[in-house]
């Protein structure tokens, strides 16, 4: 498996359950004093984890930028999440792990102990409001609650927010401190695998969007599908006033078992795409147009 990043072994420093959904874990070590925030408050990086009976996960040797695991039978399982606060001076991340009926990273985290050790990618991000932007519209499933908190926390004083996230349980409601007028609209048991999402409503149920609105989608890919061709058919909304973005897949068993044999084909569609210029949004777009015509 090759990927362009670096790569930093991360001890857990602190690990605890801020709702009944959502574990807290702070990652700390000598190898972290070398990690560079993209500073989007959206960034997300890979969390690689030990495979059973393992201290930590195998190191990728880096060459060029390449990525290569010398023992690929044991390669550590990676699983995306987002950067919920970088603190500097320590030397630390905090990322926030939504906990549910198995996957190994929701496994990990609600067992995590000070002392455990995973691997950690560098980041980036993909929040880019127009300068102009007054007003955000947030709408996010639990995987993308702690991107809406970062984002919250660093909005300016002069803004507002619309904030609409369903979750597990109404004690999963994170409300957090924001100089922005921030208008939050809870969706308890609602989406999350255990029922269709209610987002795309609660999409098609706002006001009109303004040209100083700024639109950031993060939920199961499927919602966030839905989502985006409103947005675009409906509303006519444009591509530098919004992101919208699939952080995760419903049935993913079944979605790679069918993705397996066409991924090759794909993945040069995906390079043409990015050699034509595609980027952001629209490259966002283009490639879920993409999967959406190959039956995904």
């Amino acid at each position: 498996m090759a990927r362009q990043h670096d790569f930093f072994l991360a001890t857990v420093h602190e690990a605890i359950r801020i709702t009944p959904h959502m574990m807290r874990i702070r990652f700390g070590g000598d190898e972290l004093q070398h990690f560079t925030t993209s500073g989007k408050p959206d960034e997300r990086l890979g969390v690689y984890f030990p495979r059973q009976g393992q201290r930590a996960p195998q190191r990728p040797t880096i060459s060029d930028g390449i990525w290569t695991f010398e023992d690929s039978d044991n390669e550590p399982e990676v699983r995306s999440y987002t950067v919920r606060k970088v603190l500097h001076d320590q030397h630390e991340l905090v990322l926030d792990f939504v906990i549910h009926d198995g996957g190994i990273a929701s496994t990990w985290a609600a067992s995590a102990q000070p002392g455990d050790i995973v691997g950690l990618s560098s980041a980036d991000g993909w929040f880019s409001p127009p300068a102009n932007t007054e007003h955000y519209v947030l709408i996010a499933d639990a995987t993308g609650l702690p991107a809406v908190g970062r984002i919250l926390e660093e909005l300016p004083a002069d803004s507002t927010a619309t904030v609409i996230v369903e979750i597990i349980d109404p004690r999963d409601a994170l409300e957090v401190q924001s100089e922005a007028t921030v208008d939050y609209r809870w969706l308890p048991y609602s989406g999350m695998g255990t029922s269709p999402s209610a987002l795309p409503d609660a999409v098609e149920s706002l006001p009109p969007l303004t040209e100083t609105s700024y639109v950031w989608v993060a939920a199961e890919a499927a919602a966030t599908r839905t989502i985006r061709k409103h947005l675009r058919a409906s509303r006519g909304v444009p591509s530098a006033q919004m992101t919208v973005l699939g952080y995760w897949r419903a049935n993913k068993e079944d979605f790679v078992r069918r993705y397996e044999p066409v991924k090759e084909a794909l993945l040069a569609k995906y390079s043409a795409l990015v050699d034509s210029g595609f980027q952001g949004q629209e490259l966002i777009d283009a490639w879920d147009n993409e999967l959406e015509r190959a039956g995904f």
